[in-house]
């Protein structure tokens, strides 16, 4: 678990699962997604809500850090992805906020359209409480900035706060990696002019400001005299049957 980033008053970020940035050819969508908590005493808002697998492990980082589902106050999406959004069903306490735009693309689309979450998007709709929309440019809560960030989806959006340790960037999937950020050059996007021009546009916030950019699917990145620099070691693991007649086998990739 990488280390949280804390300073008082301000909110403290921590990484209850750090994104990989993996790819199946042959059997879907990894959804290696990060999902990050800001706390700064009063309010504890969660950065996207993750996919369906994380649900025993957004409950494990919870009571590490002394907290429950019921603890978390305020969901921010991103986009409107399955491994970003399935999760916010199970904070009974959490105002969830959507980009209205994004919201609207979403529900617009057929029912089976890759990525897209068709239940989840209805049940946004349906919900007459603690569902908020927000647009690019808005304070969403104290500190934290809503930005435009097209390209993966038409409405994508970044979060920026200044209130931590050191101001940080969280990109969701205009940024998933440390390969997109160092090259500007995307991988699963609707639009790639349009990510480039993103990336581009979040490389100037993090040279402005000495940001730390929480890609979509990566560990933290900081970008030093233009050079990207992870802050910790990428791993993940998995777990097969390498045959039907060995045991389980644990591998490590990063």
């Amino acid at each position: 678990m990488a280390q949280a980033y804390e300073t008082a008053g301000h909110y403290t970020a921590h990484p209850l699962v750090e994104g990989f940035p993996g790819k199946s050819t042959t059997h879907g969508a990894f959804g290696w997604s990060s999902l990050w908590l800001l706390d700064d005493g009063a309010r504890r808002v969660l950065i996207d809500a993750g996919q369906p697998a994380y649900i025993p492990l957004i409950h494990e980082s919870l009571e590490r850090l002394g907290l429950t589902t019921a603890d978390v106050t305020d969901i921010v999406l991103t986009h409107m992805h399955w491994d970003h959004v399935a999760n916010f069903t199970m904070f009974p306490n959490a105002v969830t906020w959507v980009g209205e735009h994004e919201l609207k693309w979403a529900a617009e689309r057929p029912a089976g359209t890759q990525f897209i979450p068709d239940l989840h998007v209805q049940e946004l709709i349906r919900r007459k409480e603690r569902v908020e929309r927000m647009s690019p440019g808005q304070e969403i809560l104290p500190g934290i900035h809503a930005i435009a960030a097209p390209g993966h989806t038409p409405h994508h959006l970044a979060f920026f706060t200044e209130r931590a340790a050191r101001p940080l960037l969280f990109a969701g999937d205009s940024v998933k990696n440390i390969h997109e950020l160092a090259t500007a050059r995307v991988d699963s996007t609707m639009d790639a002019d349009a990510s480039t021009r993103t990336i581009h546009r979040l490389r100037s916030l993090l040279t402005e400001t000495s940001a730390t950019l929480l890609p979509g699917h990566d560990v933290g990145l900081n970008l030093i005299n233009g050079e990207v620099q992870r802050l910790r070691e990428q791993r993940a693991q998995i777990s097969f049957f390498a045959d039907a007649l060995s045991p389980e086998s644990d591998r490590s990739i990063g």
